[in-house]
């Protein structure tokens, strides 16, 4: 997939294998997925984003691009600024820039990937802006005020307990022939990140004091889009992306709608849990990134 190309979506389609019925994913918007039906791959991005990012030391949940890139095609125009408060690897800057957008947001462990994206982006684009901090995003009010900025689309996945818990080979007790799979799954423990918390009180709270300052600074008729891939405990799912629907909901921001990005290839935490529980009973393991709009009105 090239630089900039247009992300198909499936108008008013619920995927049959999704895993919810809520009254947030009963609001479809459509799938993304190609013109041929195939599904979008995930190691796409290989092609034009930094290889540093996928290394020993990358970012361990990246923001799909056809998430961040079809929410920059969609909700935005050219010369629009686009906001990430917790941007980690770049993909939500990266998507804007190539697409004549300006792109803002703040990153506490990724700062040399995001920079060396960013760079890479920007030098490939003309008219464009970015700025990027590294910080903690309970910080962000401060640079927010500073940029001066109103945005057209803040667009987020957050960081949350999925990105620290998720199994590798050696966990699920595979032989040494998944060895090769093996890699580092956790944030920096002398960091002080979000997902740390576990979506404790405290988590909650400070999402809302994050999610308040961004959804402030829309531009009125703005769009705040969130990906969300709910986790699973106890064989059930958390279903996640009600209370981070919730919270925005909260925030005074209405509803749109839900889109849909299946997770292709499958990750080794999805085959693994399929070939242990023998298909997916009862629908509790999610095969898809769950993507709510909510705008400013």
């Amino acid at each position: 997939m090239a630089a900039g190309e247009r992300v198909n979506v499936v108008a008013g389609q619920k995927p049959a294998d999704y895993h919810c019925s809520c009254e947030y994913c009963s609001q479809v918007i459509g799938e993304l997925r190609r013109p041929d039906g195939e599904y979008y791959h995930r190691l796409e991005r290989r092609q034009y984003y930094v290889k540093e990012e996928s290394g020993e030391k990358g970012h361990i949940a990246k923001t799909p691009l056809h998430i961040a890139r079809w929410a920059v095609q969609a909700y935005t125009q050219p010369g629009d600024w686009v906001l990430d408060p917790t941007i980690g690897s770049g993909t939500t800057a990266v998507e804007a820039l190539t697409q004549g957008r300006c792109a803002a947001g703040m990153e506490l462990e990724y700062g040399a990937i995001l920079a060396a994206n960013v760079k890479k982006a920007v030098d490939g684009a003309d008219g464009v802006e970015a700025h990027v901090a590294e910080g903690d995003a309970r910080n962000i009010e401060p640079f927010l005020q500073d940029l001066g900025r109103e945005f057209a689309l803040v667009l987020n996945n957050p960081p949350y307990l999925g990105d620290v818990s998720m199994p590798t080979p050696a966990k699920e007790g595979y032989g040494p022939e998944f060895r090769h799979l093996e890699r580092r799954f956790d944030y920096d423990k002398t960091l002080p990140n979000l997902a740390f918390l576990h979506e404790n009180d405290e988590y909650w709270r400070t999402m809302a004091g994050i999610w308040g300052s961004c959804a402030a600074r829309l531009k009125l008729g703005g769009h705040f889009v969130i990906g969300i891939k709910d986790t699973r405990k106890d064989h059930a799912s958390t279903y996640l992306h009600r209370q981070f629907c919730d919270l925005l909901r909260d925030l005074g921001l209405t509803f749109v709608g839900t889109a849909f990005l299946k997770h292709h290839p499958t990750t080794f935490d999805q085959n693994s849990y399929l070939k242990r529980h023998g298909g997916d009973p009862g629908g509790v393991l999610a095969l898809y990134q769950t993507i709510s709009v909510f705008k400013r009105e």
